[in-house]
């Protein structure tokens, strides 16, 4: 596996261990297959794993008291997975639902923990590695509190179709998952980007984004 060993050594915490300690992992580690719309983990479930994701799409999402829906953040293939379950025993603030087929390596705490503490460097970095995905969220959760839905769809296109003025993006994300993403209804998804199309930012049909003046679109996302 050339490429997971690739991606695992330039990877936070896995390129703290040495080359055998990596390639000991690779040799452990439980693969498993998920279908789109499959839960990798539940919120509110103990899961003391760490996952990479070999090829596919995840993302993460939490579920409010009243039951609505919300996206925190996407999980692309290369990317490693540390569950805040391996550090605490506690279950999940989110859970990580599977938004296309996705091939999974998994390894439990008591495979992966006693070769990660062969390093200090690497059990430092779980730490940091866990931080950084509390800033995520407390980016998410500043953006309801402070920005406009129309902001927040703008960061949402300028983030995930990084757009050149005048190329035209593929629409692979539904009216649904934007509504989702941004915390509003799929009805206000579609009437903010007609509003942008009309303002000249985009030009849009079913299929694809033509970006027409990002830079206004940098300005709405609070950006510039």
């Amino acid at each position: 596996m050339p490429k997971i060993a690739e991606c695992l050594a330039q990877s936070p915490i896995f390129s703290k261990l040495t080359e055998r300690d990596r390639a000991e992992l690779i040799t452990l580690a439980q693969k498993r297959t998920y279908e789109k719309g499959e839960y990798i983990c539940w919120q509110g479930e103990v899961w003391p794993i760490a996952a990479y994701l070999v090829s596919g799409l995840a993302e993460w999402t939490m579920l409010s008291p009243e039951g609505k829906r919300q996206v925190v953040f996407n999980t692309k293939a290369c990317d490693v997975i540390w569950s805040h379950s391996l550090l605490d025993d506690q279950p999940m603030p989110a859970s990580l639902e599977v938004r296309e087929q996705s091939l999974i390596l998994l390894w439990p705490s008591e495979l992966i923990m006693p070769i990660v503490t062969r390093n200090a460097d690497a059990v430092w970095d779980v730490s940091r590695v866990l931080l950084r995905y509390m800033r995520r969220v407390r980016e998410v959760v500043y953006g309801f509190a402070f920005h406009p839905v129309a902001g927040r769809l703008a960061r949402l296109l300028l983030d995930h179709y990084r757009p050149e003025d005048g190329q035209a993006a593929p629409r692979n994300l539904t009216l649904d998952q934007m509504a989702e993403t941004v915390g509003t209804t799929r009805e206000l998804v579609s009437r903010t980007l007609h509003r942008f199309a009309d303002e000249g930012l985009i030009r849009v049909n079913r299929v694809e984004f033509v970006f027409t003046d990002r830079n206004k679109l940098e300005e709405l996302a609070g950006q510039e």
